[in-house]
């Protein structure tokens, strides 16, 4: 950091090369980021999976389920039920199930629970879960294995989930029934752990620095028609349960909707990216593999092998490429995904037919169907296995990704191509730094020669009339001198307050429009009569257009003079550190989505320079062109275009015109469901989407937007500012 802070800094040899090389190298560093992780798809750059918890014992488990007809018998009466009884009606049969699993020797229990909808004028839902638990006879009971299957009724837009039931209620293991999925789900697992409504939620506690009732800022003044006060509250109230078993170990999830399918989808993709120990995903892969049951993950299929090199590597790319895809909403993709934030491994197994709503598979028509008694087989010994730990999971990784069934890339394999996103943001920050100093330090170096060939000229002139002149004299002109250039110093318009302030505005305007969609719902509802998902949107349509207007007159709020180049190029350095730190924070926790921010705002961040008056016409049109790319990487513009384009893939064949509606429709619901699952289940992409990138794009949109004049010549106080900072640290 010395190097940083030496006034000659401009001499030294690798900073004229870094000035020189430093938009190249940075190029490099972003399509060699691509290019590696393309590359991780590839056999020779991935490695095959491994137990590195030897208790599983997955090969020495013995089966005894033999309940195929009982759980034929059980699917045969539950659809029957459902016609006869449940058909016109949004309920699950309760009674048929609180009846069938007493007769196995359950005890059985009913979890209600009740839900305050946080947006709109506050509708009310509740639902009821019913669950089971089986007694360990030799043991304490102190730990415990979870079964579970969603109940989805006859005119639910998914797959019933009616097989599921069945086999679980023939299992006779611990069991469980959801109402609402995934609602249900988190229900039950906050009673379970003792979890209340009083505690406040996600979006409220993340970085909030006022709460309702605080004095002399009191916001209920302001929005007297919302209930502020019971918005800080969990819109979820999970209610008790009045029976517990020991510390859950880990949990199968069952999506069966027919007795007989022709293949299992392991579902592993958690709430905000996270992810069950490997161990655990290997050992239900392996265990379908010895009891010949076809199994896949995502573009994956365990009865496909590729015929050469290129084969496998296209197959393992889009299978990597289709889980990272599925982490940056950081929805899980099953109920299975909201255990992990409990500590708790699990995964879904989900049956699947020929007509699979989740597209066509390659030679699935000629694979043999898998039975009930297979299933039952496979969840036995699965079950087997987690019962021979000794302790938690806490071996193999719970950070990776899976290239296929039987391959996965580490975190030390992946995160260099994420790294290298951040290098070259860094990179450009500092030939920002050295080249403001090294411009600086040139003048000075030029003003001193001139001050000294002056100061020579002049004691010439005065050794020849030093007869002349009083004493004191010489010395007296000398001190003016040197004050001169202090007093030219104070009149430069330079302020760390300014950039502190429009920095810290910035970032207030991101908090509030994470805050906005309670009253964009509330008064939509109230004053239009509109549905919260068409409020929330529209109102998030007007906020961008409003901030992409006013954005660029924010630094003028409180500054007297024009903006400078150096404070230019100050912020132009903070935002880039700003954006290279959030991307490797957020890839700590969510790889899939710290890289996806990476890749879209590099391009931006590389490209955004300081713009001065009168660099010429072809500057003026680079400069537009920049401000059209920015647009374009808009947060909102981007999840729009996202919805098109998925909108596109998935029907090609629709007019342009129909894709566009498609795409739009598509990407309100979005917005909705991140909106609503950061209230409800602690998703935080919608947070941190609008308090941190939306303020970062406003601030690269400000350096966009903004001509300064060409730079002083003088030294400024820009490098007095960071030698400063760089001697502090």
């Amino acid at each position: 950091m010395g190097l940083l802070s030496d006034p000659d800094v401009g001499s030294v040899k690798w900073v004229r090369l870094l000035k020189r090389v430093h938009g190249p190298v940075c190029f490099l560093c972003y399509v060699g980021a691509l290019v590696w992780f393309a590359l991780l798809g590839h056999r020779e750059f991935n490695n095959e999976t491994y137990f590195s918890e030897n208790a599983l014992l997955p090969g020495l488990v013995t089966n005894e389920f033999n309940a195929e007809q009982t759980a034929n018998q059980y699917f045969n009466e539950l659809v029957q039920e459902l016609q006869m009884n449940y058909e016109d009606i949004d309920d699950m049969p309760v009674p048929w199930l609180v009846g069938k699993m007493s007769q196995i020797h359950l005890e059985v229990y009913t979890h209600n629970f009740t839900l305050h909808y946080p947006l709109g004028q506050g509708q009310v839902f509740r639902g009821t879960n019913v669950y089971g638990i089986l007694r360990a006879p030799r043991t304490s009971s102190l730990e415990a294995l979870v079964v579970s299957c969603p109940f989805r009724t006859i005119g639910s837009h998914q797959k019933s989930t009616a097989a599921g039931i069945a086999l679980m209620l023939a299992f006779a293991k611990f069991a469980r029934l959801t109402q609402h999925d995934q609602l249900g789900m988190q229900a039950w697992l906050e009673a379970y752990h003792g979890l209340h409504n009083e505690a406040e939620p996600f979006h409220s506690s993340l970085g909030s620095f006022w709460k309702p009732g605080t004095p002399k800022f009191n916001m209920e003044s302001f929005f007297s028609n919302i209930r502020l006060k019971g918005r800080h509250k969990k819109a979820l109230n999970p209610g008790t349960l009045k029976g517990r078993s020991g510390s859950i170990q880990a949990a199968i999830l069952l999506e069966f909707n027919t007795p007989k399918m022709k293949y299992l989808e392991v579902k592993i993709e958690g709430l905000n990216g996270q992810l069950p120990n490997l161990d655990l995903v290997n050992l239900v892969h392996k265990l379908c593999q010895k009891l010949d049951i076809n199994h896949s993950f995502g573009k994956s299929y365990s009865w496909i092998r590729g015929r050469n090199s290129m084969d496998e590597w296209k197959n393992g790319f889009l299978t990597m490429f289709e889980m990272v895809l599925g982490q940056i909403d950081g929805v899980p993709d099953g109920n299975h995904g909201l255990f992990h934030r409990f500590g708790i491994e699990a995964v879904t197994l989900e049956g699947r037919d020929v007509l699979d709503p989740s597209g066509k598979v390659p030679r699935v028509n000629s694979l043999s169907s898998c039975s009930f008694y297979k299933l039952g087989i496979a969840l036995e010994s699965i079950l087997r296995s987690l019962n021979n730990l000794l302790e938690r999971f806490h071996q193999s990784y719970f950070f990776y990704i899976l290239a296929s069934t039987d391959r996965f890339i580490s975190i030390g394999q992946y995160m260099p191509s994420l790294c290298l996103l951040c290098v070259a943001m860094l990179i450009r920050a500092l030939s920002l730094w050295v080249t403001t100093l090294q411009q600086d330090g040139d003048y000075n170096d030029k003003q001193a020669k001139k001050s000294n060939q002056k100061s020579s000229k002049h004691k010439l002139e005065k050794a020849k009339d030093s007869d002349s002149e009083e004493p004191g004299e010489q010395e007296t002109e000398e001190v003016a001198k040197v004050k001169t250039p202090e007093k030219k110093k104070a009149e430069i318009n330079m302020s760390v307050l300014n950039i502190g302030v429009n920095y810290l505005l910035v970032h207030l305007i991101g908090y509030g429009v994470m805050n906005s969609p309670f009253v964009f719902s509330y008064y939509g509802s109230l004053y239009y009569t509109k549905p919260p998902e068409v409020s929330v949107y529209f109102g998030i349509i007007s906020i961008a257009i409003f901030l992409t207007f006013a954005s660029p007159f924010l630094p003028y709020l409180l500054r007297k003079g024009p903006i400078s180049y150096e404070e230019l190029s100050l912020v132009n350095i903070l935002v880039l550190t700003e954006l290279s730190t959030v991307c490797l924070s957020v890839a700590m926790h969510n790889f899939s989505l710290g890289f996806a921010i990476a890749v879209v705002y590099t391009p931006l961040a590389l490209m955004t320079s300081v713009y001065v008056r009168g660099s010429g016409k072809a500057r003026a049109c680079l400069q537009l062109l920049k401000r059209l790319v920015c647009l374009l990487v808009h947060p909102l513009v981007v999840i729009v275009l996202s919805m098109i384009a998925y909108s596109r893939h998935l029907v090609p064949e629709e007019s342009w015109l129909a894709t566009l509606s498609r795409g739009s429709d598509a990407a309100m619901q979005g917005i909705m469901f991140s909106v609503v699952d950061s209230m409800l289940y602690g998703n935080w992409l919608f947070n941190l989407t609008t308090s941190v990138i939306l303020p970062i794009w406003m601030i690269f949109w400000q350096i966009l937007n903004t001509k300064v004049n060409a730079r002083r010549h003088q030294r400024t106080p820009f490098s007095i500012i960071l030698v400063y900072c760089v001697n502090f640290m």
